[in-house]
């Protein structure tokens, strides 16, 4: 992350496509992180917003507190964005968004429903409606955007980040069973009855077992889904190409990394890995090519045979890497 502002933007699915996307989810859940993207990256492009590319990282999420099948996508936006012709960092010209409501809004309904008649038109998404009854269907209105003010505390951004990533649709604190009504109770949030400035109030759903087993399987993702991505100055390849023109001010202090060292060090109790020879802890890596005669007689011949009961050591030609030093 930079040491710039972040803003929290969630984009979300209306409930009209929930259909839709249960018959095609990796479709529809890849259109949601590209046309998120695209809004964000085309408004922030133009001078009158920010005039600049910003870094995006988005966290899809299914779920709403209650477990409803709700798709939205959480996104950190960075408050501003780095522009390659005049190698300077711009910031948004309004105090507390990138864009306006409207256009934020107006952009992503465009782009989904533009890509989304493409992709049913080519055959990609499979749907009982056509898109032109799809869209009919869908009502005249905004598609909610939700963008809240920024924030410069970083430290707190990135542990919001990071439980947002690792989050799941329910923990075992929120539910039990009622082994007398033979029902599963949910706890959640009411956000309903959310008044402003506090928090919300909790609210239970009860279900069946069967009910309450859909409910939480509706929310597992496709086989090899990525449910966070990184966009613009957070994409490693963009990161690496122009993290030598970016301005040093924006740029976050690099004890990231330090800092897990020191922490792993002190819980393993262990030092970092050195020569017994010399002490040295300068190393570097070669890979070794597989040997095709080893690897074939070693495979067959451990084809009915369980792992071995201890650690033991490869023989010549075997596949891994060598450290030298």
């Amino acid at each position: 992350m930079l040491q710039v502002p972040y803003c929290h933007i969630t984009f979300t699915l209306p409930h009209d496509l929930n259909g839709l996307a249960r018959r095609n989810p990796w479709q529809v859940y890849n259109l949601m992180f590209y046309s998120a993207w695209q809004t964000v990256r085309r408004l922030c492009k133009k001078p009158k917003n920010v005039g600049g590319l910003p870094g995006m990282s988005a966290v899809l999420h299914t779920w709403g507190s209650d477990l409803k099948y709700h798709i939205h996508l959480h996104c950190l936006v960075t408050f501003g964005g780095y522009n390659e012709q005049d190698g300077q960092w711009h910031w948004p010209k309004r105090k507390r968004k990138i864009a306006r409501y409207r256009k934020l809004s107006g952009k992503y309904r465009g782009i989904f429903l533009k890509k989304l008649k493409k992709l049913m038109k080519s055959g990609q998404v499979d749907y009982h409606q056509s898109y032109e009854e799809l869209e009919s269907s869908l009502p005249k209105k905004r598609w909610v955007v939700n963008h809240q003010w920024p924030t410069a505390e970083t430290k707190v951004i990135e542990e919001y980040l990071g439980r947002y990533i690792c989050r799941i649709g329910i923990s075992n604190k929120r539910l039990s069973y009622d082994k007398n009504g033979q029902n599963v109770c949910i706890e959640y949030n009411n956000y309903r009855e959310q008044k402003v400035g506090e928090p919300a109030p909790k609210a239970y759903r009860h279900m069946e077992p069967l009910a309450a087993i859909h409910q939480i399987l509706q929310h597992q993702l496709p086989p090899y889904f990525q449910r966070s991505r990184h966009y613009g100055l957070h994409a490693a390849p963009t990161y690496k190409r122009l993290e030598g023109r970016l301005p040093s001010i924006v740029k976050q202090e690099g004890a990231t990394v330090r800092t897990v060292i020191q922490i792993l060090r002190a819980l393993l109790q262990e030092e970092p890995y050195c020569c017994e020879g010399c002490s040295g802890t300068d190393f570097r890596e070669e890979l070794l090519p597989p040997d095709p005669v080893y690897t074939r007689y070693h495979v067959l011949r451990n084809a009915r045979r369980g792992p071995p009961a201890g650690p033991t050591r490869a023989p010549s030609g075997t596949p891994g890497s060598l450290k030298a030093h």
